[in-house]
């Protein structure tokens, strides 16, 4: 009954990050590199972290609960209550598959029958740090609409400089995920997670999510990320048209947005922000080009929801726009390998104004 509570909630969850204001919509799709039409039974073996730091259980079992749900909501897979492989294998058995180098020493030849396939996680890092530090910071002169002032270049204009205290928390947690066909013991598919952080920054106090609760969060994040290369997933998301923006720096928990770049600057940034959170994990590609001209610029990532406000920026130097010999540019977002924009934004290069 509470697996099932959790699982509809997790839906409800789902279909409410899918909704979202204005843009376009796209379908993202990721198959999974094993074999896994072949496997339609399966059971996830809990988690487990051997060093014992505190909240690493409570992450283990959250990262569990997290790849059970995601998996039976998948719809590709009906998978087994845990207690299933009790009957045939012991606590310690479970907790060796994760790493064990030949799983078939641990499985029973022939034994293990009501389950076609064997989900195993495994925490391989889990830190947490609590820092204080005092920070310099620019004190901008701003006009009497509260905007920031800028010389004739577009530079800021900096009257003083103040110190202020930043309390920052962090939590990290790394792992990995295999898929081990419980007939035979082979390996059909291993996968070993980057180190995701969770952190969270105030100044004047600490934050009020703990480093341990933070590691919580990352722990059920690894475990999306290991779904995420597990399962395949078709899912339609709702891009806004304020997630690619081009800015000319970060003031303040704002990026100060622009369509016009001046000559004079050195660079200016390209930024993509508040995805939904099914973007979380995949693949993107951002691109500039002249209006009607060819990219001069493109670079893929991997979008990460650790940050959704301030997002993810690449600096680009404006001698690269004035190179090309255009005016007139456009900033693309693409998924993938598509290749046609889910967004696109114009803006132009131009000198400074004069007096």
């Amino acid at each position: 009954m509470l697996r099932g509570l959790r699982t509809l909630a997790f839906l409800v969850l789902l279909a409410a990050w899918g909704c979202g204001g204005g843009g376009k919509s796209t379908f993202i799709t990721q198959y999974p590199q094993w074999d896994w039409e072949q496997y339609e039974r399966i059971a996830v073996v809990p988690f487990h972290y051997h060093h014992g730091k505190p909240g690493a259980d409570e992450a283990a079992r959250q990262a569990t609960f997290m790849l059970e749900d995601l998996l039976a909501a998948n719809g590709n897979f009906n998978v087994l209550e845990r207690d299933v492989l009790k009957d045939v294998l012991t606590e310690q058995d479970l907790s060796q598959l994760a790493d064990v180098a030949d799983p078939s020493t641990i499985l029973p030849p022939g034994k293990v029958q009501i389950a076609q396939a064997i989900v195993v996680g495994k925490i391989t890092q889990f830190d947490t740090d609590a820092q204080r530090q005092e920070k310099r910071r620019p004190v901008y002169a701003k006009d009497r609409k509260g905007r920031i002032r800028r010389d004739r270049s577009g530079r800021p204009i900096v009257v003083r400089e103040e110190i202020i205290q930043i309390f920052r928390h962090e939590g990290t947690v790394g792992g990995s995920v295999r898929v081990i066909d419980a007939a035979t013991g082979k390996v059909l598919f291993a996968y070993k997670a980057r180190p995701i952080t969770r952190d969270d920054t105030q100044r004047g106090s600490p934050p009020r999510a703990t480093p341990e609760e933070l590691a919580i969060e990352a722990a059920k994040e690894l475990a999306v990320d290991c779904y995420n290369r597990v399962a395949p997933i078709k899912t339609e998301v709702k891009l806004s048209s304020s997630s690619l923006i081009v800015a000319l720096d970060y003031y303040d928990g704002e990026y100060d947005k622009t369509k016009k770049i001046s000559t004079e600057l050195d660079n200016f940034l390209l930024v993509v922000r508040k995805l939904p959170r099914q973007c979380d994990r995949n693949p993107f590609r951002v691109a500039i080009a002249p209006e009607d001209g060819r990219n001069i610029f493109e670079e893929e990532f991997v979008w990460s929801s650790n940050n959704p406000v301030r997002g993810m920026s690449w600096e680009i130097p404006v001698e690269l726009l004035k190179s090309s010999g255009a005016e007139k540019f456009v900033v693309k977002l693409y998924g993938g390998t598509g290749e046609e924009p889910l967004l696109d934004r114009d803006f132009k290069l131009e000198p400074p104004e004069k007096d």
